[in-house]
């Protein structure tokens, strides 16, 4: 799989649309062994600056030495940009490859069936991050929570830390 082909097959996932809950990504990161699990996390929400706010203090704790991980959506100029680790946005053959590997695991575990659903874009875009994660030895993650506050799918992780952005009446449709 090309690194064209892996982002043409994860953004056609959005046919799945934004699903509240942590039901799939529970069984995906399950499926793949838990890389979430023993990675310290500082979770940032609300409406508006999350991405920033991400960015500055993946900034401070790699500048503290750290090995630092960073996951934001959306991306501005490169899907890489999501998926970080040490200022370092993933490889197009390594986002080429954890597709191919997780589009196989969804394939078997989560074909034909609707109890979890299949993953959606940014449920397999997160465990795609969290392996890559595990994979990179990061000693700590900045996540990005997306459109579903807590039932959204960076919600898998148990955070050490959490900031809280302004917060405001947006996407009152979901």
């Amino acid at each position: 799989m090309t690194y064209v082909e892996a982002t043409r097959y994860l953004f056609r996932l959005r046919r799945f649309g934004w699903r509240p809950g942590l039901a799939s990504i529970r069984r995906l990161l399950a499926l793949v062994g838990d890389p979430q699990d023993g990675l310290p996390a500082v979770h940032v929400g609300g409406t508006n600056g999350k991405g920033s706010t991400a960015a500055i203090l993946a900034a401070i704790l790699r500048a503290a030495g750290l090995r630092t991980a960073l996951y934001t959506s959306p991306h501005l100029a490169s899907f890489t940009e999501r998926i970080q680790v040490d200022g370092e946005p993933i490889a197009e053959a390594e986002v080429a490859a954890l597709t191919a590997e997780l589009r196989e695991v969804c394939g078997r575990h989560f074909a034909g069936g609707d109890d979890p659903p299949h993953p959606t874009f940014f449920e397999l875009t997160t465990a795609m991050a969290f392996v890559h994660f595990r994979r990179r030895q990061a000693e700590v993650a900045v996540l990005e929570v997306g459109l579903g506050g807590r039932l959204d799918a960076t919600n898998i992780v148990r955070p050490r830390a959490v900031v809280i952005t302004n917060v405001g009446l947006e996407h009152q449709e979901y």
